[in-house]
């Protein structure tokens, strides 16, 4: 009993730390993008004007056209507000967009990083062998950690994927489990 104990620990604690291992090669090649990095704000800005205000005369607002073109930017306009609380200026912002596209690439190479490494864990795992029970746990617990790596790098990365990629991607990962399980279950 205290074996078996011993076994499913090492076996899950190799598995989880393999998949932090896969996690941290990650930000080693591109280190994630920070919001703050994009969208630093030194003043108070507003999405809108508070056309309510009365004390705050002779500022007009953006038009629809430089609405409009902002938008096409992916930005959306902001104003500056001056020490009295009026609007002082505006600007079109689009730092949240570019934080989004560099967040997708991140999660791109994520996922790439993770399956690559992930199958080459896998692979290991299937194909290596040892008398020793102990070296056949450190296997499985690779191998776990390598689908384990797969399946985060693929879930973090699903949405951004385009909607005739993702079948392909679910269908070789299914194949690849059951080949594991196949495999496995040879082994025994």
């Amino acid at each position: 009993m205290i074996n078996q104990v011993k076994k499913y620990a090492v076996i899950i604690v190799i598995a989880v730390l393999f998949t932090l291992f896969c996690f941290s090669i990650v930000d080693v090649i591109d280190e994630k993008p920070q919001y703050e990095d994009f969208c630093n704000y030194d003043s108070p800005r507003h999405m809108g004007i508070d056309y309510g205000e009365d004390d705050c005369e002779g500022f007009d607002g953006a038009t629809e056209a430089e609405i409009d073109e902002c938008s096409q930017q992916n930005g959306r306009i902001e104003y500056n507000y001056n020490s009295s609380g009026c609007p002082a200026s505006y600007e079109c912002n689009t730092c949240s967009y570019l934080y989004n596209e560099a967040s997708k690439q991140h999660r791109f190479i994520g996922f790439i990083v993770t399956s690559i490494l992930g199958l080459i864990a896998v692979i290991v795992g299937l194909y290596s062998k040892s008398e020793k029970e102990v070296v056949e746990w450190i296997y499985s617990g690779i191998m776990i950690g390598g689908i384990l790596a797969i399946l985060i790098g693929t879930v973090s990365y699903f949405n951004d994927m385009g909607r005739f990629v993702k079948p392909f991607v679910l269908l070789a990962e299914i194949v690849l489990i059951i080949l594991v399980a196949l495999k496995t279950a040879k082994k025994k």
